[in-house]
């Protein structure tokens, strides 16, 4: 009796979350997956393998059918898919194993056994945020199960699975906007050349895009010429006789998912917050806060918006190593602003109609401006797109990814400031540019973002 074991491989490294100083909010290291692999030599053949793919935001869906015919006498076979994670200090264990996994054997749901490997084997990496390289063991979880084949027959093998794919959103600094990574994900095809003679009979592939082409993400696929699309629906196919698993070792999509990483996160890190009152030189101000893409502030270059800011205080607790625990209040600050850019009242309308192009932004009457002196200005009109049924989060857009508060604190002298007293700030938007040459503008919304309320409400010492 032989036995085989079937490997997918998979590793990778988990999320790690750092707010307020700046380095990674949201990274995953999936590096890749891929197709069952022979160990040792087996008299059993690789008929046909039809895999789909299917990747929603930044997650993947795999199916994959394996037919897989004996040759010789009755036998058992053993494979297993192993999930390898990082063992390392610096890294948080968000993702640590795969979402979801499930076997089927001849379209019956198998059970499977599972088992763990501490410190399997030794692995090294590079942390790009401190410049440094790492030695980390490797932890690694089994999936097992054994098929029994009768002599000279076929079975079918299908494993689905869930994974994140491959990416890494980082703030520089104290950050309002995370800086987005493209997204990877890769399929190994390379280990199934280990059946056989390495060639399928018949192979299939589809991957499912339509997601990322609804949301308007720039994608490309690598490692498998001639995928077909059809209708410019985002599905792609690929079929082929005696495809050689030798030559042709990979598929991979690598796309950009910007818009949803930033929309992500004004959703879950920030929420709305208050203006105490906001007057501009143009008319219909009161267009700009309605929180209603039907209703357009119309101006022209030159045209001026000033906000002023209320004193919102929040309280928070502070843990004593003491265990005298007690309660404080601060003022709480803006963390960023962004636009809805244009006038989304139709998607006719907002295809051709101008909107702004360079803004002038001052807090307490200075400037903001970079590291290097240069005035933040750019609304990033390349990422501005009619929203039809995606979030308003996607189309929002803003003249700067820093962190407001930090310009509130270095135009006014806010050590001074007493929660008892009050106090205005104000924030001055001047439209300097238009994408038209009639120097109109239109703007659907605006709004100021904060930290959730749950955001730095405790501190220990």
């Amino acid at each position: 009796m032989k036995n085989i074991i079937l490997l997918l491989f998979l590793s990778f490294q988990t999320l790690s979350l750092v707010f307020a100083n700046g380095g990674v909010v949201d990274e995953n290291h999936f590096k890749k997956t891929g197709n069952i692999r022979l160990l040792q030599q087996a008299d059993i053949s690789l008929l046909k393998e039809d895999l789909r793919i299917k990747i929603i935001n930044d997650t993947t869906f795999i199916e994959v059918t394996y037919f897989l015919q004996n040759n010789g006498n009755t036998q058992s076979v053993h494979y297993g898919f192993p999930v390898d994670m990082y063992k390392s200090a610096w890294r948080a264990n968000n993702y640590v194993s795969l979402l979801d996994f499930d076997i089927w054997v001849n379209d019956i749901p198998a059970k499977y056994s599972y088992w763990r490997v501490n410190d399997a084997y030794e692995s090294s990496q590079y942390n790009e945020e401190d410049n440094q390289k790492y030695v980390s063991k490797i932890d690694r979880q089994w999936y097992a199960l054994k098929l029994d084949f009768e002599k000279e027959t076929t079975q079918t093998l299908t494993i689905k699975y869930t994974i994140q794919n491959y990416h890494s959103d980082d703030y520089y600094g104290f950050g309002f906007i995370p800086t987005s990574s493209e997204r990877k994900f890769v399929y190994d095809l390379f280990p199934s050349s280990s059946w056989s003679d390495g060639i399928v009979n018949d192979f299939f592939v589809q991957i499912d895009l339509s997601d990322l082409k609804k949301h308007e993400c720039k994608y490309k696929i690598e490692g498998l010429e001639n995928v077909k699309s059809q209708n410019k629906d985002g599905i792609y196919t690929f079929k082929s006789q005696n495809f050689d698993l030798k030559k042709r070792s990979y598929l991979a999509v690598i796309y950009d998912n910007e818009k949803r990483a930033i929309a992500d996160c004004l959703q879950k890190k920030y929420q709305p917050f208050p203006i105490l009152s906001i007057s501009s030189s143009a008319k219909n101000t009161e267009y700009l806060i309605d929180n209603d893409p039907n209703t357009v502030w119309k101006a022209k270059e030159g045209d001026w918006i000033e906000i002023k800011l209320p004193k919102k205080m929040i309280s928070y607790k502070i843990f004593r190593t003491d265990k005298i625990d007690s309660t404080s209040r601060r003022i709480d600050y803006p963390i960023g602003i962004t636009f809805l850019n244009g006038n989304y009242s139709s998607k006719e309308s907002f295809e051709t109609e101008s909107r702004v192009k360079k803004v002038i932004v001052k807090v307490n009457d200075t400037m903001i401006k970079n590291n290097q002196g240069e005035e933040y200005n750019n609304l990033s009109l390349d990422k501005a797109y009619f929203f039809n049924k995606k979030s308003v989060f996607e189309c929002l857009v803003s003249p700067f990814k820093d962190n407001l508060m930090m310009y509130i604190f270095q135009s006014s002298d806010v050590t001074n400031i007493r929660p008892h007293k009050d106090y205005v700030h104000t924030i001055f938007i001047q439209i300097q540019k238009s994408t038209s040459e009639s120097k109109e503008i239109n703007i659907s919304d605006l709004y100021l973002f904060g930290y959730q309320d749950w955001y730095g409400k405790n501190r220990s010492f």
